[in-house]
């Protein structure tokens, strides 16, 4: 198997490159600075010379509030981006894994989504990611569509994944209390993601660690086992004046993966537990 990654510079598209190198997997990693997905021509002369098995599209404009005041960007970038990959995949004959988000939904639900709940995005980062899942949809038989929601692990850009790796901290933090969600571990979701690329159950997939919470929650957690002084201080998401909005809810239901694989990714609390014990090392 040959496989093809785009934003592998990312915390996932590392973490992907980790687990393939670990199991022998032949694979050409690609980042804007190698191959930017909105030129189609160059990407397509690149795709087609290593003819890959897999694409996994993790290149993207995921910085929600960005989005939001690039919006022609945003859409070159998560719509056509996509769909230039997409017709290339279908050309080739390759499988693709696109990752997406739990913000294709607006945050009304009262439980977690499912993968045929309709989705409404209310910003303009879930909305380009859904045009984008729409592309894949659209043009290709062999894709697996990947939702996730709020990664952390090494290499993340998230506050909370660089707050925790951090070896001085602040004296208070203050963090949004009134989103709920799923998180999801890298590590958990790339091994996750190879199970699915190895497979032929194409479709739309959830997959989260289990469980759900505010961002609050999850630092609180984290102090509990880190024993940290840092005072962590509950903030409202309309104090923080981010150009974009937020669903209020979004947590997601990995109903696909658990029918199709049996199997559940572990509970967020047990995997936040690894992703310390990593950061503190051995005899921690």
């Amino acid at each position: 198997m040959k496989v093809f990654i785009t934003g592998a510079d990312g915390a996932l598209g590392q973490e992907m490159q980790n687990i393939l190198r670990a199991e022998k997997v032949n694979f050409l990693p690609t980042d804007i600075n190698q191959l930017d997905i909105t030129y189609f021509k160059k990407v397509n002369e690149s795709v087609m010379a290593y003819r890959p098995d897999v694409i996994i599209h993790c290149a993207a404009i995921s910085d929600v509030d960005e989005c939001e005041k690039t919006k022609d960007l945003a859409y070159r970038i998560n719509v056509l981006g996509t769909l230039g990959l997409a017709i290339i995949a279908n050309k080739i004959d390759a499988k693709i894994a696109y990752i997406s988000t739990n913000f294709v939904f607006d945050g009304k639900a009262e439980q977690a989504y499912g993968e045929y709940d309709t989705a409404n995005p209310i910003n303009e980062y879930g909305r380009t990611k859904y045009l984008g899942e729409q592309c894949v949809r659209d043009t290709c038989e062999k894709y697996f569509i990947i939702r996730t929601a709020w990664l952390f692990g090494f290499n993340s850009k998230t506050f909370v994944s660089k707050f925790l790796q951090s070896k001085t901290k602040p004296s208070y933090l203050d963090v949004i209390c009134d989103q709920t969600g799923s998180f999801t571990y890298i590590p958990d979701l790339a091994r996750t993601i190879l199970s699915l690329i190895v497979s032929d159950h194409y479709g739309l997939y959830h997959i989260v660690n289990s469980g759900l919470g505010t961002w609050l929650d999850f630092m609180l957690r984290a102090k509990e086992l880190m024993r940290f002084n840092t005072e962590i201080r509950p903030v409202k998401t309309e104090e923080l004046d981010l150009a974009a909005p937020r669903p209020r809810f979004a947590a997601l239901a990995s109903k696909n993966y658990e029918f199709l694989f049996e199997k559940k990714l572990r509970v967020w609390t047990d995997a936040l537990a690894d992703f310390i014990k990593s950061i503190q090392g051995p005899g921690k």
